[in-house]
This record gives structure tokens, sequence and C-alpha cells, in this order.
């Protein structure tokens, strides 16, 4: 049986000589893992559209126990992202994120929208790399039941002091007076209120901030601490943002 979708390729993976098995974020299917045979012999037809990051048009055919690619027409791609190596490896990191948080044979359509978006704002140099990071971390956790409860002070309800404390394990906020260095890490009013704009916001907006760049800061370090606790686990493709000299960052 044949299905069609578009989808972006977030992980590939070499098999024998010239097969690929390659992980794909679909609008219709969520996560797809398909092999694409003689994917890396020279004159293949194939070659461009299994590349990591390559948003393409699929026909995939679903066998008894795995799916195989039977063709791919190119809709996308974000070489300009190789013009920056900071926003080449964030763009690495959020494949490896999204596909944790991506689901298999259910409709994934926001997630995908929100990865593209993302890789197309870096690769155009719309947006800061490190403001895309935190944006889609927040965003797609969201978006995956991960919601952190941002509306007030866990304890007293309050809606604003100066600093908030947000504990990244609980995804719980906590006012100057409640909530302390135990409770989690401290942050300034904007920080707190740029978190409750990409948690909160429309779709079309998410992006559509700006701060100061200690702010950026705290966002970026809170969004992240919050994914990896959230997720339970380390990213390889982070580890390798995290050891880039300074620069955006």
């Amino acid at each position: 049986m044949n299905i069609e979708t578009d989808g972006l390729v977030i992980k590939t993976q070499k098999v024998g000589e010239t097969d690929t098995l390659i992980t794909v974020l679909t609008s219709k299917y969520g996560l797809i893992r398909a092999f694409v045979r003689r994917s890396t012999a020279i004159r293949s037809n194939m070659l461009a559209t299994t590349q990591l990051l390559s948003y393409n048009d699929f026909v995939f055919y679903k066998g008894k126990n795995s799916y195989s690619v039977t063709s791919a027409t190119p809709k996308a791609s974000f070489f300009k992202l190789n013009e920056d190596i900071d926003a080449m490896a964030i763009g690495f990191y959020l494949a490896e994120l999204f596909g944790e948080l991506a689901p298999e044979n259910h409709e994934s359509e926001d997630l995908l929208k929100l990865l593209l978006n993302s890789l197309y704002l870096m690769a155009e140099k719309k947006r800061p790399p490190v403001q895309v990071k935190a944006v889609a971390e927040l965003r797609a956790l969201s978006n995956s039941g991960y919601m952190p409860n941002l509306v007030a002070c866990e304890n007293c309800g309050t809606y604003e002091s100066d600093p908030m404390y947000f504990n990244p394990a609980s995804g719980l906020l906590f006012c100057a007076d409640c909530g302390g260095p135990a409770d989690g890490m401290s942050l300034s009013l904007s920080a707190v209120t740029a978190m409750r704009f990409i948690c909160y916001s429309e779709e079309k907006k998410v992006f559509n901030f700006s701060l100061t760049d200690e702010a950026m800061k705290e966002l970026a370090q809170a969004a992240e601490q919050f994914a990896l606790q959230q997720t339970g686990r380390s990213f390889k493709t982070l580890d390798f943002y995290k050891s880039l000299p300074k620069g955006s960052r």
C-alpha cells in the first residue's frame, strides 16, 4: 500500500553499502522510518531528498514490517543554515528533539510547521538562532502535552514579581515571596512574559517578540532546562552546540 505525505527528514542512518534508513516527520502520520534503496549510489535520484533537514513530498510503500520510499519530490531545503554554525547546530538539535516528541502514526502538522518555521527563520536570518531555539523548545513541549504552568505563582497566585522562580522539573512558577533558589531558576519579569507569550500565543505570532540580551539568555536557559527535564534525556546534538565558541549565545 502506498501513502502520500509531505515530511522533513530529521534523521539518517546508512544501512549496508548504498541504502539509507531515514526518519521523517510528516504532517499526516507523525514519525515514519523508511528505507531508501541505493540512495547513496552516485546516480541515485534520491540523494538530495534523503539529506538531513530536506523537506519533500514523499510516497511511501507500507510493507508488512517496514516502510520504504517509493519517490520523493523536493519542496524546500535549508542550505543557508551552513552559513552559521550556531544555526546549523541548533537545526540538528531541534530535529533530534522533535524526533523525541513526535508520535508515530498520528497527525503532527503543528510540530512539523513549527520545525519548518524555525529552520526558515534561522536560514534567512530573520530571528537570532538563540531565540528560535527557545521558542521551538517551549512551544514543541507545550504542543506535546508538557506545557508549563506559567499563569501565576503556584503557592499564592501572584501574577507578577521581579524576579520570579521557574522550576524546570515541575514546570511551575513561584513569586519572589514564595520561591527562591531551591524552587528553580531566577527569571526577570521580561523573561517570564516571553515564556508566557511562547506558550499561550497564536501559532503565527509565536516568534514575534524581542528581548534584551540578558533576558534572552535567561529565556534560553529556562527553555533548555525545561526541555531536558521533561524529556529526561540528553541530546548529542545539543552537546555539540554547547561545545561551540560563544557567538550569538
